[in-house]
């Protein structure tokens, strides 16, 4: 199993990274999810709904998060 890290940063230009474990490269879906669930940690998310239907994009509108990059770890 490979071990990718996936980059991303906020609004204020900080970057973060994640590291998981797949087969194959992780596809952007997997990867927004992975990187929620990373911020929903870092972030103040008493806001962000749990039942929403897409925290993802929550995250998004109120940190400005972009996902950056995806490497295979050697």
């Amino acid at each position: 199993m490979s071990k990718w890290k996936i980059a991303y940063s906020n609004s204020d230009g900080n970057t973060s990274v994640v590291s998981t474990e797949a087969e194959q490269k992780p596809d952007m879906e997997r990867v927004a999810q992975i990187v929620r669930d990373d911020a929903l940690e870092e972030y103040d998310d008493s806001e962000v709904p749990r039942d929403y239907d897409e925290p993802t994009v929550a995250l998004l509108e109120r940190h400005g998060i972009t996902i950056t990059g995806i490497t295979e770890e050697g």
